[in-house]
């Protein structure tokens, strides 16, 4: 290496001499009052020293800035990586490009008012995870206002909508989502329009919200809300069906856990729960028929069941009132669905209300 950097300054060496030979020229120059004979390559290289020195002049301080920023940003991100978030947020401070690395300083030690004082989506939407809803929804509106097609700021605004109850906002905002979202996450955004829409029938009554989400997207949600529609319209047969296909996709304990309220439609589908209750989870099964009040088939189950069911069952079969109470406690505790953030809940709901993701919530029995 050392050798080809020598054979490289005797060649530019070799080139100078060249253009010194070939430039020995007098040549006049005049400035103001002033007039002068100089050798011609010495003009040419004075001209080039002074472009390097305009240049040096013009772009040095931009340099100065942006090692500036480059050593904060550098301080900040080691700051990050060992716990230190209030010097890290220090280190940040003042630049706009670094905003977000505060604000995920700020977020980590729950400085609220630090969070508001920022303008980044990312600062709304920690406010958001740390349960502002007010103050997030006023930054994501204020975000969209000026970027429409802020993926960031629509996806918080569509979560904020659901949590509220506004789900025709939510879907409105999810088919946003949808059509600006990366190819990678489109999947996931289907699935939550699909569960948006079905959560809409259920709330709306509407068919139409039924059958788009189940053409989007199938999930137990979706064939429930499905199921429902038919059920609703006097189509039983085809309910009946859609629910019997729900098998092959292995959804049928979900689904029977979402219609469980649904004694009326419910004893529709008894021909096809009998017919497969091999594949129909045994705690499942003993819910359906003690909300059906089918006793007798209850107690061939109770064997195999968790103590927690078996309690339930015994108690719901006892003719005393106090174990009638008792049952009815326990079924009115039971929360059969789970977040993976460990949050529990009574029915499904696509969203979960503490860490606010989406399609994590799973039938734990």
């Amino acid at each position: 290496m050392r050798f080809i950097k020598f054979i490289l300054l005797i060649l530019l060496i070799v080139l100078f001499l060249v253009f010194v030979v070939q430039n020995t020229l007098i040549v006049e120059i005049s400035f103001f009052n002033y007039k002068g004979y100089v050798p011609l390559f010495v003009l040419v290289l004075f001209s080039i020293f002074l472009g390097f020195l305009f240049a040096f002049f013009y772009f040095m301080p931009r340099e100065w800035s942006l090692r500036r920023i480059v050593g904060d940003l550098k301080e900040g991100v080691e700051r990050l990586n060992r716990g230190l978030f209030l010097k890290a947020e220090q280190s940040f401070q003042g630049n706009p490009l670094t905003e977000t690395f505060a604000c995920y300083s700020a977020y980590e030690r729950k400085d609220i008012n630090k969070l508001l004082n920022f303008s980044s989506p990312i600062c709304a939407f920690m406010l958001l995870k740390l349960h502002h809803i007010e103050e997030a929804q006023e930054k994501f509106e204020r975000i969209i206002e000026q970027e429409p097609e802020n993926l960031l700021a629509l996806k918080g605004l569509r979560d904020i909508n659901f949590l509220k109850g506004n789900l025709k906002d939510a879907v409105e905002l999810q088919e946003r989502v949808l059509k600006n979202c990366e190819k990678w996450d489109r999947e996931n955004q289907k699935k939550i329009l699909a569960e948006l829409l079905a959560s809409l029938y259920i709330t709306s009554k509407d068919g139409d919200h039924a059958e788009k989400a189940f053409d989007v997207y199938r999930t137990p949600l979706t064939y429930s809300a499905r199921i429902l529609a038919l059920a609703d319209s006097e189509k039983e047969r085809d309910a009946i069906k859609v629910f019997e296909r729900s098998f092959e996709d292995g959804f049928q304990d979900q689904i029977l856990m979402i219609l469980l309220r649904k004694e009326a439609l419910l004893t529709k589908l008894m021909d096809i729960i009998e017919r497969r209750r091999d594949q129909i989870n045994t705690i499942v099964l003993a819910l359906v028929y003690l909300r059906l009040g089918l006793f007798s088939k209850v107690k061939p189950l109770l064997e195999s069941l968790q103590d927690y069911y078996r309690t339930l069952a015994i108690s719901s079969l006892s003719h005393r009132e106090e174990d009638r109470m008792c049952a009815k406690i326990l079924e009115e505790s039971l929360k059969a669905w789970e977040c993976v953030c460990g949050t529990r809940y009574k029915e499904y709901t696509p969203m979960c209300a503490n860490c606010l993701r989406w399609n994590k919530i799973e039938l734990k029995l």
